[in-house]
């Protein structure tokens, strides 16, 4: 995250670790009058910081930049402690509390890690803990920290971290992650801590369907709990991994971490993967190995912990009001490079999103080609003071895209995002709790031709011939205004092959195409409209549950009773009916999908075929991950459908059948812990050969 730094000469060619892997010696003034003046504004940073990580989920400034501010303070707070503050923010760890929730007090103190960032203090920490010892080695999640309740084996409580001695209880949203059993297989009480997170491939699903409105997945996990309806956290795709237990008024008497946490796999919790128990001596050689599985890990990472595993010698080590003295948490190195910003600009997206980026000169960074990077949002830009002619540092950190880490020595006048639409000079609007910027006219040109080049993409109507410069050429050269005018260009035909690069081969093509997304099932049409909660997901239920036709989803979006009938289907929450109500009465929206409909797009689901050949019959099946041979993936439930099943989007006590592949991620989780059956890719079209079916 953001913070200006002094010029210094580095290359920007070489790509190394920063100065985050050397040792941080700090250096603090003598008089006493500048030490409590300084530590004053740390004080005030520090929980500014804390406040912006924890509460707002939209960190400023990067971790290793807070954890020096942080152990600045500290240093000043060893050296001065007469005039250290009582209520300093080094006693606590940072809070997430939010006064939407009711709050609850811990049962014992969730207090934070220290932090180190090289291996030669890691190393004293560890020689002075014990060189011989056995330590838990383990993955340490970038996501959100939770504490689970559970009373006589049924979860009570899930609670954020909060101030580490009250969090906020956000249980109706933790109830919806299937990771987290409700009930155990004994009646046990057990207090556990976890990470609540996602997986980079469902962050990426997720984020996709919804306009690219989150930065990474921790900010999406996050804030997902803090969300006020659990119907809506339901739907996203949230994880948890454990990572220690705690058993009060246990007879069992464990007598390492190691063993702890066998139990709570034991009673179904997932752990980390990869974790070892090794010697302290064994410590720097797993390091490396950690640091190559990092980027094929599927998940959020940034660092390790490394924990001691004998618990008695844990409780002799005891507590600092801020951390364990038998733990830390290592972080790994950004990689980081130096570069200059030539220029600014913003993309307006079809819901009007405007996103600011750097582009900068290009450099190599982890692998790739770097040419833009991402300055997210005006808060971000204002904390950083980025202007065109800036050296900045640009990192990438773990799977997150390109961005501006730092600068170096300042550029022209900080950029500021225009109050005016960039395209179509609307004035633009900040939605409530968002530090996004948005152009709310819908016939804005930049939302426009986002919206048809939506509507032509491959996921969605398919129309071969027209991808984003296609469609940018015939919509500023008044082809076409909408995705209703994409089915009178036929009539253009003549004067369209005599612009330049449309030959009469590429016209058909394109014509062609267009034609052809005439035969595209209703469900496509209606997800492929762009309308806000509507995507291939909501299509699916909505048609699966009897609104076939865009008739009766007017009808429904027009009655209050129709409404909550469409409620009741699971998968549907109170944001997407709003949506239905507000979409189909919107008269623009009415219009275009009248024109639509006249212009032959189907308005039905196809009714869908069966062969003769069932052996699919009675049983219900559901597709998660990537599959070799069936590319979509629905082109296997397809063939389930047609040979006598039924497929469906989420697990359920009625679900009988799981296809799943790589990458599989909640639905997996779901489907074990309800004994649905989980079918390879290799073992399906076994099934097929089996009963004659060729793929």
């Amino acid at each position: 995250m953001p913070k200006k730094v002094p010029a210094k000469k580095t290359s920007s060619k070489k790509e190394e670790p920063t100065e985050t892997s050397k040792k941080v010696s700090v250096d603090l003034p003598k008089d006493p009058k500048k030490a409590e003046k300084e530590m004053r504004s740390l004080e005030e940073q520090v929980r500014h910081h804390q406040y912006l990580y924890y509460v707002k989920n939209s960190p400023e400034i990067s971790d290793y930049d807070f954890d020096q501010m942080f152990k600045r303070l500290q240093a000043f707070e060893e050296a001065f402690p007469k005039l250290a503050d009582p209520a300093s923010p080094t006693l606590s760890v940072g809070s997430d509390l939010d006064k939407d929730f009711e709050k609850f007090s811990h049962k014992l103190p969730v207090l934070s890690l220290e932090n180190t960032y090289n291996e030669e203090e890691l190393m004293e920490w560890v020689q002075k803990t014990g060189q011989d010892e056995l330590y838990s080695v383990e993955w340490k999640i970038d996501g959100a920290s939770i504490m689970l309740y559970y009373e006589n084996g049924i979860l009570i409580n899930g609670v954020t971290r909060g101030t580490g001695g009250i969090g906020d209880d956000v249980t109706e949203n933790i109830r919806t992650i299937r990771s987290i059993p409700l009930r155990l297989s004994e009646t046990v009480s057990i207090y556990l801590r976890g990470e609540v997170y996602m997986t980079f491939l469902e962050f990426d699903e997720f984020n996709e369907a919804s306009e690219g409105r989150y930065a990474n997945p921790r900010n999406l996990s996050s804030g997902s709990l803090k969300q006020k309806n659990s119907s809506d956290v339901a739907k996203r795709p949230l994880r948890i991994f454990t990572y220690d237990a705690f058993f009060p008024g246990s007879k069992a008497k464990f007598k390492t971490h190691q063993e702890v946490m066998k139990k709570a796999e034991d009673l179904k919790f997932p752990l980390p993967p990869d974790t070892k128990l090794l010697k302290g001596s064994e410590i720097p050689a797993a390091i490396k190995d950690f640091k190559k599985k990092k980027e094929k890990v599927g998940f959020p990472t940034d660092g390790l912990v490394i924990k001691l595993n004998d618990l008695s010698k844990r409780e002799s080590l005891g507590y600092t009001s801020h951390s364990p003295r038998w733990a830390r948490a290592y972080k790994f190195d950004a990689l980081m490079k130096e570069s200059k910003i030539v220029g600014i600009d913003y993309a307006v997206g079809r819901t009007g999103k405007i996103t600011p980026r750097a582009q900068i000169e290009p450099i190599s960074l982890a692998g790739t080609t770097v040419t833009f990077a991402t300055l997210h949002n005006q808060d971000y830009i204002d904390e950083l003071g980025v202007g065109i002619g800036a050296t900045v540092r640009i990192s990438k950190r773990g799977e997150i895209i390109p961005a501006v880490e730092e600068v170096v020595t300042p550029g022209k006048e900080v950029f500021k995002i225009p109050l005016r639409c960039p395209c179509c000079g609307t004035k633009t609007e900040k939605k409530q709790d968002s530090v996004d910027y948005f152009c709310p006219n819908t016939d804005c040109p930049d939302r426009v031709k986002n919206g048809i080049i939506f509507y032509c993409s491959r996921k969605q109507m398919d129309i071969e011939g027209l991808g984003e410069k296609q469609v940018e050429f015939l919509y500023d050269k008044k082809y076409i205004k909408d995705i209703a005018d994409l089915y009178s260009l036929k009539s253009h035909k003549e004067k369209l092959m005599e612009e330049e690069g449309y030959g009469e081969k590429s016209v058909s093509i394109i014509l062609n195409g267009i034609e052809e997304s005439k035969k595209k099932d209703f469900r496509f049409v209606l997800s492929s409209l762009g309308l806000r909660e509507i995507g291939p997901k909501v299509a699916e239920l909505l048609t699966e549950h009897g609104y076939d036709t865009i008739d009766s989803i007017i009808s429904a979006a027009k009655s209050p009773k129709k409404l909550e009938s469409v409620l009741e289907i699971p998968g549907i929450g109170p944001s997407t009916i709003e949506a239905i109500q507000e979409s189909f009465t919107d008269k623009r929206i009415l219009s275009l999908i009248d024109r639509l409909k006249k212009a032959g797009l189907k308005m039905k689901a196809d009714p869908i075929e069966k062969s003769d050949k069932q052996p699919f019959a009675g049983q219900t099946w559901c597709v998660s991950g990537s599959f070799e041979n069936f590319q979509p993936r629905d082109k296997a439930m397809d063939l389930v459908v047609y040979y006598g099943g039924k497929k469906v989007g989420s697990i359920s006590s009625k679900t009988t059948h799981l296809l799943a592949g790589p990458g599989a991620g909640s639905k997996l989780d779901k489907a074990e812990e309800l004994g649905v059956q989980v079918v390879s890719e290799e073992e399906f079209i076994k099934i097929l050969n089996q009963n004659g079916i060729q793929i």
